[in-house]
């Protein structure tokens, strides 16, 4: 035996080495059995459970893999977690690949050395997020809160990877985020993080380079610290965010010690914006430092310019922010991408909010020619947005602002609403109310001396509710030189088709129609009258909600007067189918003028429609289809003009736009042919131009003013016409040298008229 066999000091090397090349031999064979299972799916359900038991969504995993090295890397394919039911995934993940050393976990540390993504698409839809009660995972509302992990024990990562990722915005109709590249290295909760990051918006590219953190251990909802950062963002269309408006340049540079510094300069129909902006010294932030941030902001366009000037008390929660807005637009007319702007504009304002949930607008105030006003608005942002507050308008001149050029001294009573093109009166126009679904509001409004060329001095005063997208504005009042209505006014924008409602009456004595202007301007009518409605229809166009009307309208006029205007030519238009010799009126009493229209589904029928004036009396029923625009109707004539009577019925056809009036033929020419029997027998001879048709005073006894006024009120009381004067028939004293009817002869007379259409009605 040797000398070295005999030796156990000798041996122990030898057993060292071989029990080392057992343990790796081991640790292959463990790592390779790892592999094999992974790549078999038998750690699948659970990495799968666990994940679904910590997020509560539902998780899929296509396979998993890990890559043999010095520092093993794990790798999952095709990874996607969704709501339970959920057609669509809100996270996809082709491969997410994680490494992980060993050493690290050896000595009881976490070290993952890269976390990659490649294709990633996350979906910030909140439906594919909102997970049901039942399935959020279940945490112990009694334990007491962990304690904070120690840093040691805080995982350290060298470096994060995403490659061609995509983040889909919600409601954004496929506007997403791309991400071409996005690294962050040397992740931790010790030192501040390394940043780049190459992403696209809306054919905008930006690149992001800096330092900020450390991004671990951080508190909830708070901003990591920053250090040097510099974001650019090439040129591009913004047109997304404003009409017509153009990104030229736009950088922002943060560094470290002194203050971050925002350029930009934008254009909008070749007029130049600049911007320059102060943000404080960010870098400090880096450091943990609390102290306020002051901003300081300005926005120059042309002669105009907006200047921003405040502080945020507490950067790092963006919270406790105070600022004053300035606005200087002396002369709008130089901002060729900004003609909206009244000219001589000059406003103030103070910005306030305690955190990103609560913003308000204490002091608001604007001063020009066209437009003046004052508004205290609070904005809230938790779960529903809600905007409350005043707005107090004291000068709004509509024209300045549309551009319309100003009245003259002497303007002519415009025309009626000329037809559109296909030959309607009532406007397509869409109403567009998808906006109020976006918050509610509680606001007290107030617009005085509002003022245009065919309504001036309009004042408007109502509280505004707005709550699931329904609008009420009650009480409605609306100040007029003719007088005042009041009301409400609803809007149901959540219902589909929209739904809208109208309640309107006028106070006091009623509206002057003088002082009234737009639709009513040129009709010649003078006097005050009372005008009601409740309607209410659904539609997104004005067509559509008329062809929807349901409801009661009307109008009741006392003690009024006719001139000369499109009512007045209407009446003369009567009397000349009547009598085509008629000579022209002059302007006429009226004792009353009651209409009322109930609508049904779109079709209007009259509930009442009389006129009772000077020359007798206008009764009838008329209809219109408000879906087409038709008119059907009947009137009956019983008027006496330059002492001849005037008795037929007349009908009513045609479109708004183009109203056809015509006599019932066998009723006219009954009453005509009675009437020249009747000169023939009394001796009278047709001299006057407007013919002698046989009629009473021009009066019916049995039609009065008061139920037809008391129906186009909608039920309401209100003021009757004085009495008349004389008795409704007056007996016509014999011509010299012709001989009175005697009473059998008119009787007779009387009867064939009622045989040949022409009886009283």
């Amino acid at each position: 035996m040797s000398a070295s066999a005999l030796n156990p000091a000798r041996r122990w090397p030898r057993y060292v080495a071989g029990g080392l090349a057992l343990l790796f031999l081991l640790l292959i064979g463990v790592v390779f059995a790892l592999r094999a299972a992974l790549e078999s799916g038998r750690f699948t359900p659970r990495i799968k459970a666990e994940i679904e038991n910590a997020t509560g969504y539902r998780a899929s995993i296509g396979g998993m893999g890990l890559a043999l090295g010095l520092i093993p890397k794990l790798e999952l394919r095709d990874v996607t977690l969704s709501t339970p039911g959920s057609a669509a995934p809100g996270l996809v993940a082709p491969r997410l690949a994680a490494s992980i050393s060993l050493r690290s976990l050896i000595s009881g540390g976490i070290e993952i050395p890269s976390v990659e993504a490649d294709g990633l698409r996350l979906n910030l839809d909140p439906v594919l997020w909102a997970l049901p009660a039942a399935e959020r995972p279940t945490r112990d509302a009694t334990a007491a809160p962990a304690a904070p992990r120690r840093t040691a024990n805080m995982p350290h990562i060298g470096l994060v990877r995403l490659h061609d990722a995509h983040v889909i915005l919600p409601g954004s109709a496929g506007r997403d985020i791309e991400i071409p590249s996005l690294s962050i290295r040397n992740v931790s909760a010790t030192s501040a993080s390394d940043l780049a990051a190459e992403w696209r918006f809306q054919g905008i590219t930006f690149i992001l380079a800096g330092k900020a953190g450390p991004l671990f251990g951080a508190a909830p909802g708070t901003l990591p610290p920053l250090g040097a950062i510099t974001l650019r963002a090439s040129a591009g269309d913004l047109g997304w965010l404003l009409p017509d408006l153009r990104l030229e340049a736009l950088e922002i540079i943060a560094p470290p010690e002194g203050e971050a510094r925002l350029t930009g300069s934008f254009n909008r129909n070749g007029n130049a914006i600049g911007l320059e902006a102060s943000l404080g010294e960010i870098g400090k932030l880096l450091q943990g430092a609390e102290a306020p941030l002051p901003i300081e902001a300005r926005l120059v366009a042309g002669a105009a310019s907006l200047t921003l000037q405040g502080r945020v008390a507490r950067p790092r929660e963006m919270a406790d922010g105070q600022f004053d807005l300035t606005l200087d637009a002396p002369d709008a007319a130089g901002l060729t991408g900004f003609t909206a702007l009244p000219p001589g504009l000059r406003g103030s304002a103070r910005l306030e909010w305690q955190d990103a949930q609560n913003i308000s607008l204490p002091r608001l105030q604007v001063t020009s020619p066209a437009l003046a006003g004052t508004a205290a608005l609070t904005l809230a942002l938790a779960d529903r947005p809600s905007l409350a507050g005043r707005i107090d308008v004291t000068r709004l001149d509509l024209d300045a602002l549309s551009g319309a050029p100003a009245p003259s001294a002497a303007r002519p009573a415009p025309a009626a609403p000329a037809p559109a093109a296909d030959g309607r009166v009532i406007p397509d126009i869409a109403v567009p109310v998808a906006a109020l679904n976006a918050l509610d509001a509680e606001l007290a409004l107030a617009l005085r001396g509002v003022t245009s060329s065919s309504l001036p001095q309009v004042a408007v005063q109502t509280n505004l509710r707005l709550r699931n997208g329904a609008l009420t504005l009650a009480p409605f009042n609306l100040t007029l030189p003719a007088g005042r209505i009041s009301g409400q006014v609803t809007v149901n924008a959540a219902a589909t088709p929209a739904q809208f409602g109208l309640r309107l009456r006028s106070d006091g004595a009623g509206l002057d129609l003088a002082a009234l202007s737009g639709a009513l301007d040129g009709l010649g009518l003078r006097g005050r009258g009372d005008i009601a409605a409740d309607l209410r229809g659904t539609g997104a166009t004005t067509r559509a909600i008329a062809a929807s009307l349901n409801g009661d309208m009307g109008l009741a006029l006392i003690n009024a007067r006719l001139e000369q205007g499109t009512a007045m030519e209407a009446l003369g238009a009567l009397l000349a189918l009547l009598s085509p010799n008629s000579q022209r009126l002059g302007a006429v009493e009226l004792r009353c003028v009651a209409l009322a229209f109930a609508a049904e589904q779109g079709m209007a029928q009259s509930r009442a429609l009389f006129m009772d004036s000077a020359i007798g009396q206008i009764g009838g029923q008329a209809a219109i289809n408000l879906r087409d625009e038709s008119l059907n109707g009947r009137l009956e004539t019983n008027l006496r003009v330059f002492g001849f009577g005037l008795r037929a019925p007349v009908n009513l056809g045609g479109t708004l736009a183009a109203p056809r009036i015509g006599v019932a033929a066998g009723a006219a020419l009954g009453q005509t042919a009675i009437g020249l029997l009747g000169d023939t027998l009394t001796g009278r001879v047709v001299t006057d131009p407007l013919g002698n048709l046989l009629g009473g005073a021009g009066r019916n006894a049995e039609a009065d003013c008061g139920e037809p006024l008391r129906v186009a009120r909608l039920g309401a009381d209100g003021p009757a016409p004085a009495p008349r004067a004389a008795p409704e028939a007056v007996q016509e004293a014999p011509r010299p040298g012709v001989p009175a009817l005697p009473s059998p002869v008119q009787d007779v007379l009387r009867g064939l008229g009622g045989i040949l259409g022409g009886g009283r009605r």
